[in-house]
């Protein structure tokens, strides 16, 4: 048996199966004095490594004669069911609409739109960051939406807004 080809683990535990005083993971500086060490205790109770170092085969589990009552085992319960309600590629890519939507209602829009989604403006606001940290440049959000807003927030909203003469068209 070659013990340099061995892990760490297992030579760890090949030591304390032989030796006197059992070691624990920081006892050895390197793998090369563990090593030494395995092969020292081996030469000095003329112990053959070859026959200690085999692996131990698993034991077989004995299979139940009858199953559980009222256990029906349906073919839906064996298929693997897609990862994740794709809740996250949703999110990111109203995130990107140059609209800026706030984060509650891109949420709302998740959840409405992908059955079983529990999207928050939390959740909304992560997957933003994340994207952010990522190198993406994601468009500002609104502070609110216009339909969320009060009295107060309306009137401060519309103050920035500028009326513009129309221009004749020629018709």
């Amino acid at each position: 048996m070659k013990l340099e080809e061995r892990p760490t683990k297992e030579l760890l535990v090949l030591h304390n199966r032989i030796a006197d005083k059992p070691a624990g993971p920081k006892t050895f500086a390197t793998r090369g004095k563990l090593v030494t060490r395995i092969e020292q205790i081996a030469a000095e109770k003329n112990i053959d490594l070859a026959s200690l170092g085999q692996p131990k085969k698993p034991k077989a589990t004995a299979k139940r004669a009858e199953p559980k009552a009222g256990f029906v085992e349906t073919p839906e319960a064996n298929e693997k069911k897609p990862r994740g309600l794709g809740v996250g590629a949703l999110a990111r890519a109203i995130l990107m609409d140059p609209a800026g939507y706030p984060h509650a209602l891109v949420a709302n829009m998740v959840n409405v739109q992908i059955e079983g989604a529990a999207a928050t403006a939390k959740s909304v606001r992560w997957y933003a960051n994340d994207m952010r940290k990522k190198g993406a440049e994601v468009p500002p959000r609104q502070k609110h939406h216009p339909a969320d807003m009060d009295e107060e927030q309306s009137a401060e909203a519309l103050s920035t807004v500028r009326v513009v003469a129309s221009v004749p068209s020629d018709g």
